[in-house]
């Protein structure tokens, strides 16, 4: 069995997967009960809409997946985490944001609901959906989530995935909205206003911010976690309720709006990623230590590019393949000492097994044949 096969098996079995399909599928559900009869009532529309997100949605997938400072996340995760904001979440946001909404409006009157309802129900309801989809991915693959910087890019791609599925909402509203007299022209609109003029600052930067949060609490479980977990969930629901806020109205005002929002995702980024890094290195000089890496191999794994470049000056065949599992395994034990769900006791001296015996077979391949 391959490695490809090995790890399609391990996550298929785990019941937390299954839960991720099944509320993948009741989303979808729920999203084509509600949106169809506007679908099927404005094709074209809906139509331009979906060519003009796809290629939006893949160009999010390839640039948020390598936000990660040393590799990037695998595509099967990413796409876990796009599934459920897309599907999973967007799909029971509608029906629970309406059932706030109409529960504000029996309490606070219409007028002010319709006022100030999408700023106070969506940042509770969808927040907390999205933010599962962390804690899911997190449960179906243990070593994915192993710290802030690894839930800050999942909760990236989940809220990426909302976001999609929400501005295709937003194109078959905008259709409604302008007559339903021009449904690709109305398209065309809905996809500038809200991913050109909205996209740097929308949900894939605040599920990343709360999504930080949680997996600081997944990677090393303790108090403070769950105090910083709480503390990232409930900044995410502030900036979600400020960009829905009636202030600072109009087009030319996004970018105003916006900045806070891109600055805190920009922040806690930069946090983040320094927390991982000052753990990846030290974690490679105490390898080098042990004799596991030679050294100078922890600045060549930190570094994508210099990855790339020895591979080249590897013979083509079996020497090179051996080279990337061996990279691989490296990068595997290195991160494998950040933390994360279900600590495996015997997983790094496994790896370290394994990377004395790719190394040998390595050397023993690039040897010159006797004569």
């Amino acid at each position: 069995m391959t490695n490809s096969a090995a790890t399609t098996r391990a996550v298929t079995t785990r019941p937390a997967f299954w839960l991720w399909a099944a509320a993948c599928l009741a989303g979808a559900w729920v999203a084509l009960d509600l949106l169809g009869p506007r679908v099927r009532a404005f094709p074209v529309g809906a139509v331009a809409g979906l060519v003009l997100l796809a290629p939006a949605l893949a160009a999010g997938v390839w640039l948020l997946r390598r936000l990660h400072p040393v590799r990037s996340r695998p595509l099967g995760y990413a796409l876990i985490a796009v599934g459920w904001g897309g599907l999973a979440a967007f799909g029971p946001a509608l029906p629970a944001n309406a059932a706030f909404q109409a529960v504000l409006g029996g309490t606070a009157g219409a007028e002010f609901t319709a006022t100030w309802g999408a700023a106070i129900t969506a940042p509770v309801n969808e927040e907390i959906l999205k933010l599962l989809g962390v804690a899911v991915l997190a449960l179906i693959v243990p070593h994915a989530v192993r710290g802030a910087l690894d839930g800050f890019g999942f909760g990236a791609l989940v809220g990426l995935g909302f976001q999609i599925s929400e501005n295709f909402l937003y194109v078959l509203n905008t259709i409604v909205l302008t007559g339903a007299t021009q449904d690709a022209r109305a398209a065309f609109f809905s996809f500038g206003s809200r991913m050109i003029g909205g996209a740097w600052w929308s949900h894939w930067a605040m599920t990343a911010i709360a999504g930080a949060g949680l997996g600081r609490l997944l990677g090393r479980p303790s108090r403070t976690g769950v105090a910083v977990a709480c503390g990232a969930l409930v900044v995410a629901m502030a900036l979600h309720s400020w960009w829905d806020a009636p202030v600072l109205a109009g087009v030319a005002l996004l970018p105003v709006k916006g900045a806070p929002i891109l600055v805190a995702a920009i922040v806690t980024y930069r946090i983040a990623r320094y927390r991982y890094l000052t753990g990846f290195r030290r974690a490679a000089r105490e390898e080098t230590e042990r004799g596991v890496l030679v050294p100078g191999e922890g600045h060549v794994l930190t570094y994508r590019k210099w990855r790339r470049k020895e591979r080249w000056d590897v013979p083509a065949g079996e020497p090179r393949r051996l080279l990337t599992r061996l990279r691989a395994a490296q990068l595997e034990l290195l991160d494998d000492r950040l933390g994360g769900l279900e600590p495996d006791p015997g997983a790094a001296d496994r790896l370290r097994g394994d990377i004395r015996d790719l190394r040998r077979r390595l050397n023993a391949s690039q040897r010159p044949a006797p004569a």
